[in-house]
């Protein structure tokens, strides 16, 4: 067994979707507040990784994958003083308390508030719509990313770096991806992308059952070109953005759009660190419950948010003030953990009844306020 590192050096474990993984950016943003002089190693899967490496080129990186054995991992993480599972899964968990036992080395768990979630999902399936979504189910008890940075802070606290008192300011910790050092990129896109006002888009999900309807983004599509026009303002240009599948999906919409202003479809066409360069140079994003969103907040774009299956509750719901998350007060929600469930009255109501005009309102806000069109690509983050 090797001695304690002289250094500090600390390992993050999270390997899962990548909105997951933006999230857990929050221990970055915490680092960086707490000034803590410490080398990250951040185990991971492809692709969420490799955007987290595009953002953060000084991170060290272990790239994983299905078939890498424990062993190996563990043979490359034995410099760490400590190591956290932001994942804590069966894997991430045989990988701690291996790590734990050979290193003699401290180990952290991030909490997961598996009880409550389930509570939810079993409340959705016993009363169904025979009662009203109850308030705890859209309002969480602490946001993912917050508990993340949480476990990391506690780490650090017994690892004697930090104090016990310190105190962290809500916004101190939040996700964030670093873009000021490709801001010199010209890409075409971004080229394109900063001729105009843009509106962005995103209608695709991980999963069909987490994707509004077509006609819900179509109508409110058509209630903001009316809240616009009626307030004598410039309809922005529509930016669609999305992974291959997301392609048609976009053109449909597009088609039944029929926008009065320019129209990009991206879906399908960027890598996700090009995705996360675009969005910043967008007013604000129209989303499903979607890894999208997290990337337009963690580059300081505010989001709208249409829930379906999904809940608020879970702890996922956009951060930023000017940031809001949509979604119908239906008991039936959530309908699974993930939001991959197909709805059980075969009508997904959950979307259907989004007040579409209420969302267009919002949208309008966002667009026609200016201290949301400046030039965002000149801000830089404290």
């Amino acid at each position: 067994m090797k001695g304690r590192p002289s250094k500090l050096k600390i390992g993050i474990i999270r390997t899962s979707s990548i909105g997951d993984v933006v999230l857990a950016s929050s221990c970055l943003s915490l680092l960086r507040y707490l000034k803590v002089e410490a080398e990250l190693v951040w185990i991971g899967r492809a692709p969420a990784i490799q955007l987290l490496q595009a953002a953060y080129p000084e991170l060290s990186c272990l790239e994983i994958t299905k078939e890498t054995k424990t062993r190996e991992i563990l043979d490359k993480l034995q410099d760490l003083s400590v190591l956290i599972d932001l994942q804590t899964n069966l894997r991430s968990r045989i990988i701690t308390q291996t790590f734990k036992s050979r290193f003699k080395r401290p180990v952290l768990s991030c909490p997961k508030i598996h009880f409550q979630r389930n509570r939810l999902i079993w409340e959705g399936r016993l009363y169904g719509r025979r009662r009203p979504l109850p308030r705890r189910a859209m309002i969480a008890m602490k946001p993912q990313y917050r508990l993340m940075s949480d476990s990391l802070l506690t780490a650090l606290q017994g690892l004697k770096v930090v104090k016990e008192t310190v105190s962290i300011p809500k916004n101190e910790a939040a996700p964030h991806l670093q873009t000021e050092h490709a801001l010199e990129a010209q890409s075409q896109h971004l080229q394109k992308l900063r001729a105009n006002k843009w509106l962005a888009l995103a209608p695709g999900a991980s999963y069909p059952t987490k994707q509004a309807p077509e006609a819900v983004f179509s109508e409110i599509l058509a209630n903001l070109a009316e809240q616009v026009s009626s307030a004598g303002g410039t309809l922005p240009g529509l930016a669609f953005f999305g992974d291959a599948k997301d392609k048609v999906v976009c053109e449909e919409l597009i088609r039944r759009v029929s926008w009065k202003a320019p129209v990009l479809n991206f879906a399908g066409e960027l890598s996700l660190w090009e995705n996360a360069l675009a969005l910043k140079e967008t007013v604000c994003l129209l989303s499903n419950d979607s890894s999208l969103g997290h990337i337009a907040e963690a580059v300081e774009t505010p989001t709208v948010i249409l829930f379906g299956p999904t809940v608020e509750g879970f702890g996922f719901a956009p951060r930023k003030e000017e940031s809001r998350a949509f979604s119908a007060p239906l008991g039936c929600r959530p309908c699974s953990k993930h939001g991959k469930s197909a709805c059980r009255f075969g009508d997904k109501l959950c979307f259907d009844r989004i007040d579409r005009l209420e969302v267009a309102k919002y949208l309008a806000t966002l667009i026609t306020n200016r201290s949301f069109t400046n030039n965002k690509t000149a801000k830089t983050i404290p």
